[in-house]
C-alpha cells in the first residue's frame, strides 16, 4: 500500500520493513507489536480500518491520508519524522548499506576513484551520489521546506 513511501524513509535513513505479502490486519498488528517491544516498528497504513483496531489494541500506528507521494511525505514531516538524505538503508529490501573502502574491488567503472560508494549488506546492490542523488535530496528539501 504504501511500498514508495516506505522507498523514500528508508533513503532518509529510517528502518521500514515491508509485511509479507499475504499478511492481514492481524499479522501486520503482530509483526509491529513484537518488533515494537524492541521500540523500532510503527504501523504505517491507509487503512483506517486498521489504524482503529491499532489504536484500540495499543499497536503504534500512522494512519497516512493521501495517495499522493509528496503528501505522504509531507504528512511524515509534520508528524515530526526526519527526511533528511542519509545513506543507511537499501531502498530495496531495508538492508544495511556499509560505506566501501578504497580496497574493495568495485563493479561500477564510471564512478569518480574518490567517490564514496555504499554496499547493501543483505542484497549486495551498490549506492553512489548521482545526478539522481541530487534530485532526491532537491525533493526532500523543497518537502521539508514547503
Amino acid at each position: 500500500m504504501l511500498i514508495r513511501m516506505a522507498r523514500w524513509l528508508r533513503m532518509a535513513g529510517h528502518d521500514v520493513s515491508n509485511p509479507p505479502q499475504d499478511a492481514d490486519d492481524l499479522d501486520l498488528m503482530q509483526i509491529a507489536k513484537e518488533e515494537g517491544e524492541e521500540g523500532e516498528r510503527t504501523l504505517i497504513t491507509r487503512d483506517r480500518a486498521l489504524a482503529q483496531r491499532c489504536r484500540r489494541d495499543g499497536v503504534d500506528c500512522i494512519l497516512v491520508g493521501s495517495s499522493d507521494l509528496d503528501d505522504q511525505l509531507r504528512e511524515m514531516i509534520l508528524l515530526g519524522i526526519d527526511l533528511e538524505m542519509r545513506p543507511e538503508r537499501c531502498t530495496i529490501c531495508n538492508g544495511p548499506l556499509r560505506e566501501m573502502t578504497k580496497t574493495e574491488p568495485i563493479e561500477v567503472a564510471y564512478l569518480a576513484e574518490d567517490e564514496p560508494l555504499w554496499r547493501c549488506e543483505s542484497c549486495g546492490k551498490l549506492y553512489w551520489e548521482g545526478s539522481h542523488w541530487a534530485r532526491i535530496k532537491e525533493r526532500l528539501e523543497r518537502l521539508r521546506e514547503g
